[in-house]
């Protein structure tokens, strides 16, 4: 694991949340609703002139949108799934690491987005000993690639 793909942990959870909202919106766009008005008389005496609004589903046009939207729909989901492989990927590595003091750092820093000024306030150290300590760990601990059978 490398650093810059532990720097994507905070946008791959913000990515997620963005694509799930355009995923919702693109739900509720799937129906093609039309509006109109008409006129209309009270049953009884007396027999009041209004205007009533009707609301229905649009046929023609709505098969064609739904088609489009539902390949759209497909590619994002398609990302979302990939973001969230990542994110998991990452995630996994946090946790299989035994030294909590790394641990801490990269929580802090990868996870919660604090700066590095911040990290070491918050370990109670100098500003430049947890990059440099997560930088020699990250050297001497490559992430082992599974082979393929």
């Amino acid at each position: 694991m490398t650093k810059s793909e532990l720097e994507q942990l905070l946008d791959l959870r913000k990515e997620i949340q963005e694509l799930d909202a355009k995923v919702e919106k693109m739900q509720g766009q799937r129906v093609g609703k039309v509006m109109d008005r008409v006129h209309a008389s009270m049953p009884e005496f007396p027999y009041v002139y209004t205007t009533k609004t009707i609301t229905g589903v649009d046929n023609k046009g709505s098969r064609k949108r739904r088609r489009e939207l539902t390949e759209s729909e497909l590619l994002l989901l398609k990302r979302r799934q990939q973001a969230v492989d990542a994110e998991f990927k990452i995630s996994q590595y946090i946790k299989s690491i035994n030294d909590s003091r790394i641990r801490r750092i990269i929580s802090l820093r990868y996870e919660e987005g604090l700066s590095w000024d911040k990290v070491a306030a918050a370990m109670n150290c100098d500003r430049t000993y947890p990059e440099k300590l997560l930088t020699k760990y990250l050297k001497e601990h490559p992430e082992k690639k599974k082979r393929k059978s």
